[in-house]
């Protein structure tokens, strides 16, 4: 399967690459740690398989597997301080929560299912490239302890079950533009407004936008400005500008929200709207033709987050007056 594309979330330039580097394994780790994946596993201490029951303890919002005197550390603890020290990280942590409960959500309305076979090849993918990093006298095993201080079967497992998440979502996302219908656009994108508003004049004046894709920021896949298919509900503020539109149209210069980069769209094609879910095979056949566009990724997730009334707010950046807690006073 194609690689997920990232979320988009605020501009991150000011946050030091190394910095973000470090935040990002911190958090990584405490996703693992909030999933019961690696309790034992703080100060190098040697890992101790449990069941998933024992990891869970009895009670949600605790994390047993980091425990002062027998109380565990309060869930919430730990999301306001990685909320309060690295919130553009935390944001895409929360966005990605939210993405995996919305393809859930929409798998079972559509009634769609992982497909074994590419998840076997996404997962043998994924290993190959872990080995490939790796130094000549390395292995899974000596990887799986040092990083996450865990055996490799149980990160393995935990990998395997990200990758299902992942092309369930991918199914999802592509699923629902073919039933909603979808557009072909050229997109030129560029950080200064006045050069935007000359593409918008050139467009209009019957340019060819592939002529113009060098001078783009993002050129497409293609290197042409092509982009699509897209689903109709694309973001605002180009949804609405393209209601209506026919061919040939031009829309722009525009910004998406949150976004410093001006666009300059042009309708290439309206293809309708299929009258039957796609087939799982043709699903995976065109993720692996053409990967997730981040203008389809971002159009499906706020679509799903108006259709499930969702809210992605930064967890609380006070944390708790009492980071552990025991179990009986919960």
């Amino acid at each position: 399967m194609p690689h997920l594309p990232r979320s988009r979330g605020l501009p991150r330039d000011h946050v030091p690459l190394s910095e973000r580097v470090r935040s990002s394994r911190l958090l990584a780790a405490g996703l693992l740690l909030g999933a019961g994946a690696l309790p034992g596993a703080a100060c190098g201490a040697a890992a101790v398989e449990q069941p998933a029951a024992a990891v869970f303890g009895s009670r949600p919002g605790v994390l047993p597997g980091i425990a002062v005197e027998g109380a565990p550390l309060d869930a919430r603890a730990l999301a306001s301080e990685a909320a309060f020290l690295f919130p553009d990280e935390t944001r895409a942590l929360v966005r990605g929560l939210l993405r995996v409960e919305f393809a859930r959500r929409e798998a079972e309305r559509l009634g769609l299912s992982v497909d074994q076979a590419a998840l076997a090849q996404a997962l043998a993918e994924a290993e190959a490239g872990i080995r490939a990093s790796l130094p000549e006298d390395g292995d899974l095993e000596e990887w799986s302890r040092t990083r996450y201080g865990r055996a490799w079967s149980e990160v393995r497992h935990a990998l395997e079950a990200r990758l299902s998440d992942n092309q369930l979502y991918q199914q999802a996302l592509r699923a629902e533009a073919a039933v909603a219908g979808r557009v072909r656009l050229h997109v030129l994108v560029s950080a200064d407004s006045d050069h935007a508003t000359t593409w918008a004049r050139k467009l209009r004046g019957g340019a060819d936008p592939r002529a113009l894709a060098a001078e783009s920021i993002d050129p497409g896949p293609r290197g042409d400005s092509e982009r699509g298919p897209l689903p109709v509900f694309l973001p605002e503020p180009l949804g609405s500008a393209l209601a209506g539109a026919g061919p040939g149209e031009v829309v722009g210069p525009f910004r998406f929200e949150g976004d410093r980069f001006w666009h300059v769209a042009r309708l290439l094609e309206r293809i309708p709207a299929e009258r039957a879910l796609p087939p799982t095979a043709q699903l995976i056949a065109s993720l692996r033709e053409r990967p997730v566009d981040p203008i389809e990724a971002r159009a499906w997730f706020e679509e799903m987050s108006r259709r499930y009334t969702a809210a992605e707010r930064l967890p609380a950046v006070l944390a708790p007056a009492a980071a552990f807690v025991p179990l009986q006073q919960r």
